[in-house]
């Protein structure tokens, strides 16, 4: 500590005298001054990032809070949806596999609904187009492969393919 004081002392000691050999009037007026300042550097340095910072926090609360109250508002809602979506006829699933196996030009062999889904055969499908139509089939339909099984042919790039498909 001495270090420091010993090094600020030939910058305190002047402004020091200097202060004292001011009038009473002027001291007073400087105190003032200083007291302000000290109040306006607290104001923008400390209070004023806090007040923001806690009016943003405060914000994203009730943002939170509002999407909590809507998400359980609407949770049976949802779970409801969810489960019918899910558990949707069989058929359906088979129409729409039938229908989007033709508009992607292969040629399904057999479609059959099954407890797991709808089973889908092919005895001579192009790969590549094989690829697109499942990719088709989970983002339109919303059809998942649950299982799989390819086998070469004897011609390049063809496959013959067993799939189980269900929602």
């Amino acid at each position: 500590m001495s270090v420091l004081t010993n090094k600020l002392t030939p910058v305190i000691d002047p402004v020091r005298e200097r202060f004292q050999n001011m009038p009473q009037k002027d001291q007073r007026a400087l105190m003032a001054l200083s007291g302000f300042m000290v109040i306006v550097l607290f104001w923008f340095l400390v209070w004023k990032p806090l007040d923001d910072w806690a009016d943003k926090e405060y914000a994203e609360l009730t943002l939170e809070r509002e999407t909590q109250a809507f998400l359980a508002a609407n949770y049976e809602r949802t779970k409801v949806l969810i489960k019918s979506q899910n558990t949707g006829p069989k058929k359906d699933a088979a129409a729409a596999i039938s229908s989007s196996g033709k508009r992607a030009g292969l040629n399904l062999t057999r479609v059959q609904p099954a407890r797991q889904g709808v089973s889908v055969w092919l005895d001579a499908a192009p790969y590549q187009k094989l690829l697109g139509w499942l990719v088709q089939l989970h983002n339109r339909e919303g059809l998942e492969v649950r299982q799989i099984r390819v086998e070469r042919t004897d011609q390049t790039g063809m496959v013959k393919v067993f799939l189980r498909l269900a929602r």
